[in-house]
């Protein structure tokens, strides 16, 4: 559910945005979902502040999937922040800004959250006929009681248009990232710690490489499917719990049917592999479906 204001001033357009949903903790067996809160933002011409999805996330190449977690290495946060954006926000753009630094660090001493210094982020979007293709860059400190780091990485990401495929809205989708210590810029599911505390008080920041590509089929106006392929690998430093995630794979494959306006059923499978600090290996196959209705 959102709430939208626009209008017109001597400054510039002013907006307004704020969006909840039902995906919050809760007990899933009996659907007793909390209410969260996903954005809350405004803009004043170029000038943007509050919490909408950060400047290090590319919203338009997420392949439509029934999961919602997407590929591994997709980037996923909504942050917090305040920013300078020249351009449309579907079409070529840059800008700079500084969001909440809501890092963890673990190792010989419990959680500290690394919230010293903000982190820096940037971007800039070409939008063509083709698709689009963006840069976006990030720079942040690592903070405990007796040590400080600064790192960072970048994500490449886009979607081209491939309507010589048989249809003019199939579309090719990719991202790849390449850094260490942002990990808690991804979905839960690979790890939170950005990193850890040696026993001499250093901070070693995690090292991160991921990668993901997905095709979008429209086989006819109604029908469609996405087929999806991701990677996301950790270079996990000494401390790191050994039962933590280190790195894996996800291919996923599914139908969408919308049958009027408004609704759209979906189905997908999933076969996703799975490594530890430790080494042990995992793998499952999962099925999803999901009905959505837009009013």
């Amino acid at each position: 559910m959102n709430f939208d204001y626009r209008a017109p001033t001597a400054l510039g357009q002013f907006r307004t945005f704020v969006e909840f949903d039902f995906f919050g903790d809760g007990d899933e067996f009996t659907n007793d979902y909390d209410l969260r809160l996903r954005h809350a933002a405004a803009e004043l011409g170029p000038w943007k502040l509050g919490q909408f999805w950060s400047g290090f996330v590319d919203v338009f190449n997420i392949p439509e999937t029934a999961d919602p977690g997407g590929p591994l290495a997709q980037p996923v946060l909504r942050n917090p922040g305040f920013f300078y954006v020249e351009g449309d926000y579907d079409g070529s753009n840059w800008g700079i800004g500084i969001e909440n630094p809501a890092g963890d660090l673990g190792g010989n001493t419990d959680l500290i959250a690394s919230e010293s210094v903000p982190n820096i982020v940037g971007f800039a979007k070409l939008q063509r006929d083709w698709g689009h293709l963006r840069i976006a860059g990030i720079g942040l400190q690592l903070k405990s009681d007796s040590d400080s780091k600064y790192t960072g990485g970048v994500h490449v990401s886009g979607r081209i248009n491939t309507p010589f495929t048989g249809h003019e809205q199939n579309n090719l989708a990719f991202g790849a990232q390449v850094g260490e210590g942002f990990v808690h810029y991804f979905s839960s599911f690979v790890g939170e710690l950005d990193g850890t505390i040696a026993d001499d008080g250093e901070i070693d920041a995690t090292g991160i490489l991921g990668a993901f590509v997905g095709y979008q089929h429209f086989w006819t106006d109604r029908w469609r499917s996405t087929v999806t392929a991701s990677l996301f690998e950790l270079d996990s430093p000494e401390g790191t719990d050994p039962l933590f995630y280190s790195g894996g794979e996800r291919i996923s494959a599914n139908v969408f049917y919308t049958p009027i306006s408004g609704v759209t059923l979906g189905i997908e499978g999933i076969y996703n592999t799975i490594e530890t600090v430790d080494g042990s290996k995992g793998d499952g196959v999962r099925i999803e479906s999901v009905a959505r209705f837009d009013f």
